[in-house]
């Protein structure tokens, strides 16, 4: 039995692609080239990759686990990827729906409103999903993490033993976290431009924590371009949610497919006369690559970046692995520009350094309070201090630490659990902390920003 723990959504699709295509090429193209290199070193492994293709399309060797928390833009996302992987004859699927919230406390309000948000969020789950076997997991008060929490999983009993355990200690929380009005108000007194990135893994809020802190900044008459390089982004999802938008903001997104169209009509017109035809297919092949993806997205990338000198960009990117792949190509074109150019260095501004500028670019952490996103965004941490580019700020989402009223013994658990982790965060990791407190609300973007002026009307 192989178990594989993928990468998020897009890498995967992309990955189970790939053999089809591969084996797909070889026959279409017996004497041509790829970006792989020569049809013929790809034909000598046809065998394998197509015996790949039919071992992830066999249901009695192949199995699909979709794995979702019982919220709206999971779901979606999950939906999204049952329906690409039937596309690719993957059709052996199951829905794991984690986390699953049951109130302990009947007279506790937030957490009744807990639990009724996500039986709602359940009780709509989009119709590509309902046809697929369904198992849920409840939401546990600690982290699993060890062999008695990972077996817990799967044993309730268990389950009901670390529990007890747990909720007869006094829970103490209050871990006083600033909000995004502080870092906006932080960062709003300095200046009146400049990038703003949300990085992190996938899942963690990014879109929620970009779009907030860009109609929080166009409330204050700046003008703001909210933007993505996420092909799985929802942004306009919690845009959506408001029912008036600022009108200094502007919104959309960098898709890889029209950038990489773009980009590749762009090349071929520009070669186009001086080509004959097999010059022109073979450009074309080469185009088709995944390089030319990450050149195209890069191309849109560096003009997000030039619009961040005259006003706040504010960008919600793509999962870790992707944003890395695209810092590294704006790497790379640093490196090329200044190998190449006949101008004094110091002259010259290419996106990578504008990355590098404290002033201008503003790269945002995003994390929940759990040890794993934590550690995840940690190291991606390590990996943008060996490129110069110093995190201003880590971004706690969805802490229930920050709701000191709450009185169900398992979400005060959890709460609890928070604090030792955000103290990590703020005392050994972070160089600024704020937070976004848990939301009981189907609408995150509006009911967050009800928050921001209850306590701007206090102050």
């Amino acid at each position: 039995m192989i178990i594989f723990d993928t990468a998020p959504t897009g890498h995967t699709l992309i990955l189970l692609e790939l053999p089809g295509a591969w084996a797909d090429f070889t026959s279409e193209n017996p004497d041509g080239a790829s970006c792989l290199g020569p049809s013929f070193a790809l034909k000598s492994n046809q065998q394998r990759y197509n015996k790949v293709v039919s071992r992830l399309r066999d249901s009695a060797q192949t199995t699909f686990y979709l794995v979702s928390r019982a919220e709206g833009s999971s779901l979606k996302e999950a939906a999204r990827s049952s329906e690409e992987l039937n596309e690719l004859g993957m059709k052996n699927q199951r829905l794991y729906i984690n986390g699953l919230f049951k109130a302990l406390d009947k007279g506790d309000l937030f957490s009744l409103k807990v639990q009724a948000l996500a039986d709602e969020q359940l009780s709509a789950i989009p119709a590509y999903l309902r046809k697929l076997p369904l198992e849920t997991f409840p939401l546990l008060p600690y982290n699993v993490l060890g062999i008695e929490k990972l077996r817990s999983l799967l044993h309730p009993e268990l389950q009901k033993q670390i529990l007890g355990a747990l909720i007869n200690k006094e829970a103490k929380f209050d871990p006083g976290l600033a909000g995004l009005d502080d870092l906006v108000k932080q960062i709003t007194d300095h200046q009146n431009h400049g990038l703003i990135m949300t990085m992190g893994k996938g899942g963690v809020g990014k879109t929620i924590a970009a779009s907030a802190i860009a109609v929080l900044l166009a409330r204050k008459g700046f003008e703001v371009h909210l933007t993505t390089t996420d092909p799985a982004a929802h942004v306009q999802d919690f845009i959506n949610q408001l029912s008036d938008l600022p009108d200094h903001l502007t919104i959309d997104r960098i898709d890889p497919k029209v950038e990489t169209q773009r980009y590749i009509d762009k090349v071929l017109s520009q070669k186009d006369e001086k080509m004959d035809d097999e010059g022109k297919k073979l450009l074309l092949e080469d185009l088709k690559s995944a390089y030319t993806e990450e050149v195209a997205v890069f191309h849109a990338f560096s003009k997000v970046i030039n619009d961040a000198k005259r006003k706040f960009v504010v960008m919600d990117t793509a999962p870790t692995g992707h944003t890395l792949l695209l810092l590294d190509t704006a790497g790379s074109y640093h490196r090329e520009v200044l190998r190449n150019t006949t101008l004094n260095a110091s002259r010259i501004k290419t996106p990578y350094m504008a990355l590098q500028d404290h002033e201008l670019s503003k790269v945002l952490l995003i994390s929940l309070p759990e040890t794993t996103p934590m550690r995840e965004a940690a190291s991606l941490q390590e990996d943008l201090k060996r490129a110069g580019i110093v995190p201003y700020a880590w971004i706690i989402n969805q802490s229930l630490s920050m709701l000191p009223a709450i009185t169900d013994p398992l979400l005060r658990s959890r709460a609890a659990a928070e604090v030792e982790i955000i103290q990590k965060i703020e005392n050994t990791l972070a160089e600024n902390t704020f937070g976004i407190p848990f939301i009981p609300e189907k609408n995150l973007l509006p009911a967050l920003h009800d928050m921001h002026t209850t306590v701007l009307n206090q102050t």
